[in-house]
């Protein structure tokens, strides 16, 4: 049957599919007949293996396949596997798995009817026998090129267990060392099997079904086979499938992120990204793989030390902490060790009592100042500066941090636009480190060294001023918040590293500070920022230092108007966050009531302290509301002449209504009548 058709060009052989699928429909007759002889059963099989051997030859050219589909041969390939089951020609289960393999090269039709004429699960059940090498070769062919961009036939290898099976072939005993002496067919097979799982992780079941210890196991055993002293660039095609489908599936998983650390398995992670290295004289293609594979990894590892699950086994473990803490010390050369170093060691340091323990006991923070003041490359200042930030939380560690030069260092990082996570997190650092820290707060408002450019103050100010991001500068606000309780803590005759507290004040005290604690107030959504700004305006207006009228800035910016209004003083220019039109700032040296009421807006800022007193209970707390009261009442008791005429005819209205018509908290309602006393 077969040597009649050995010799025919391809339209002939088209030509030819009904006979040859009679001739192979004949001897799966004979086969399956019992009552056939043992010589006529092996002819027959003969004969099937020719005939599929070709037609799995005629399958690697793309015009015979549509037809070869229509002809009923993948119905009769699969069911000769299946007849073969019990048999065991080696030879007829890969020519069968050939056949089909090239059915389904870029043939949706084909994968369908493959899928549909159990085909599927006739491969896996040869794959799991593990018959021979060039028959598990043939089951990931199929396999692959079935499921390439069909998810249909991705869902069916799932369902019947396919993902166990595949993972089977990546420990290396079951196949690389099992096969040596067919090395290359046992590369492409684990090459093979790799890249199905990707396949069926690009399924969320099936990314949960590798979410298990075998599988996980056998990947990582496979890494660091794959990527031994010896490896070829055939190996590096492996281990980028293989770091791949780790990413994939562990990066947002704790439960695969407590395999790694539970099952010891996270050590061979931290192996590839130290000590492998690209085959010597491989091409640039295979160096950039590697590149990328080590940066993959070391996404898993930092995703791994993220899990709240595995933070105390991490830092339990004094092999791996250790380890961590000497990449911070190989220097720039190894910047890959030192970003992934920071970042897993900051993610370790999210509980009190281990921040205490690396900066008191570990003695971290000078590692990482050196690592900052070394590194050219932002993304290991990055990861430094956030492992410091976190840190810096415990109350413990803010003298030690504080004093290891951070704020200097950092400092010029602010200046950095380009990168606005790193100023975030610089940001972060000063937040953190003020907060109820009289000696860092020096060091933000003078500087750590005479020599300084600028001062970490003037950067930290010139920042929320050009900044765009609202975080930076919400949060960059807050620090001045910081600054201020910090200073108006102190008593202003005190003198502070030389430095008396009352020039200190006078510091914090001026328009560049004042106008962004009023835009936080103006603009923020969150009442916990608003009463932050509020607390620290409300130190800032009733300070000896301010004045009653232009120079007080509080006051200045309590009674501006106008919607474009540039508030000026003798160093600096800025503009406030306005909400009302066509008005002038209040002129100070005005001597009649008309001309204020000339002037129906008021300020944005009042306007914004007014609505927070009149709004509804349950959008600010009584507390909030008391503390936007304390701020008027001082406001008021600093004003005078027309700005304190100006703050009783716009405040002075509303809050008499509202005495006379809800019924308020005591301590509230006491707060207004106080205000309402210091008007009249």
């Amino acid at each position: 049957m077969a040597d009649d058709l050995s010799n025919h060009p391809d339209n002939e052989l088209i030509q030819s599919l009904p006979s040859l699928i009679a001739g192979l429909e004949s001897c799966k007759n004979i086969i399956s007949n019992q009552s056939s002889t043992s010589e006529s059963k092996s002819n027959a099989w003969s004969k099937v293996l020719k005939t599929i051997e070709m037609i799995a030859n005629f399958a690697k050219n793309e015009i015979s396949r549509d037809p070869l589909g229509a002809s009923g041969a993948v119905d009769l390939i699969v069911q000769f596997m299946q007849l073969n089951d019990t048999q065991s020609y080696d030879s007829i289960d890969y020519q069968c798995l050939r056949a089909l393999a090239n059915f389904c090269i870029n043939s949706d039709v084909n994968r369908q009817r493959i899928l549909d004429s159990g085909g599927i699960n006739s491969v896996l059940v040869c794959l799991k026998k593990q018959k021979n090498l060039e028959s598990i070769r043939g089951a990931c062919a199929v396999l692959l090129n079935a499921g390439l961009q069909y998810d249909r036939v991705n869902s069916e290898i799932i369902k019947l267990d396919g993902i166990i099976a595949l993972s089977n072939l990546l420990e290396p005993e079951n196949i690389l060392k099992k096969y040596v002496e067919n090395i290359d067919i046992a590369r492409t097979t684990v090459y093979f099997a790799t890249r199905v799982l990707l396949n069926l992780i690009g399924i969320d079941e099936g990314k949960s079904k590798c979410a298990t210890t075998e599988v996980i196991t056998a990947l990582t055993h496979l890494l660091s086979y794959a990527s031994s002293d010896n490896a070829t660039n055939e190996d590096v095609d492996i281990i980028e499938n293989v770091v791949e489908i780790l990413e994939s599936i562990a990066i947002d998983s704790d439960e695969v992120q407590q395999i790694l650390v539970k099952d010891k398995l996270f050590y061979s992670l931290l192996d590839f990204l130290e000590h492998s290295k690209p085959p010597e004289g491989c091409g640039q293609r295979i160096d950039k793989i590697y590149g990328e594979s080590k940066a993959a990894a070391l996404k898993v590892i930092v995703s791994t030390t993220m899990s709240d699950k595995n933070m105390d086994p991490l830092f339990d473990d004094t092999i791996i902490l250790n380890r961590l803490l000497n990449w911070l010390e190989l220097g720039p050369e190894r910047d890959d060790l030192q970003m992934c170093a920071a970042l897993s060691l900051g993610n370790l340091a999210r509980s009190d009592t281990h921040c205490i323990k690396l900066v008191h006991d570990i003695h971290i923070v000078e590692p990482l100042a050196n690592v900052l003041k070394t590194s050219s490359n932002v993304k290991v200042q990055h990861a430094a500066i956030s492992a410091l930030k976190n840190l810096s939380i415990a109350a413990e560690n803010k003298d030690i941090i504080g004093s290891s030069g951070i704020i200097g260092a950092t400092s010029p990082l602010l200046e950095k636009d380009t990168v606005q996570p790193v100023q975030f997190v610089v940001v972060g650092i000063f937040k953190h480190l003020s907060s109820q820290n009289v000696k860092n707060s020096l060091k933000i408002i003078l500087g750590e060294n005479q020599n300084d450019v600028e001062r970490p103050l003037t950067r930290l100010l010139n920042l929320i001023k050009r900044t765009d991001d609202l975080p930076i500068r919400s949060e960059g606000t807050r620090i001045l918040v910081n600054l201020v309780k910090n200073m108006w803590v102190e008593n202003p005759h005190t003198v502070l590293e030389g430095t008396p507290v009352s020039s200190l004040r006078s510091e914090l005290n001026r328009q560049e500070v004042v106008l962004p604690l009023a835009n936080m107030i103006i603009e923020s959504k969150y009442p916990i920022l608003q009463n932050e700004g509020i607390i620290a305006l409300t130190l800032l207006i009733m300070d000896d230092s301010a004045g009653s009228g232009d120079s007080n800035p509080a006051l200045n910016i309590l009674t501006t108007t106008n919607e474009c209004e540039e508030i000026s003083d003798n160093t600096t220019s800025q503009t406030i966050v306005h909400s009302v039109v066509n008005d002038e700032m209040i002129p100070s040296n005005s001597s009649t009531v008309a001309t204020q009421q000339e002037h129906s807006s008021i300020s944005p800022l009042l306007k914004s302290l007014l609505d927070m007193i009149l709004s509804e209970r349950d959008k600010y707390a009584d507390e909030i509301k008391c503390n936007v009261c304390l701020l008027l009442e001082k406001s008021v008791k600093a004003s005078c002449g027309t700005r304190k005429q100006y703050l009783k005819e716009s405040i002075l209205p509303p809050l008499t209504s509202l005495l006379e018509q809800t019924q308020l908290p005591d301590k509230f309602k006491s707060a207004i009548e106080r205000i309402v006393k210091c008007l009249n």
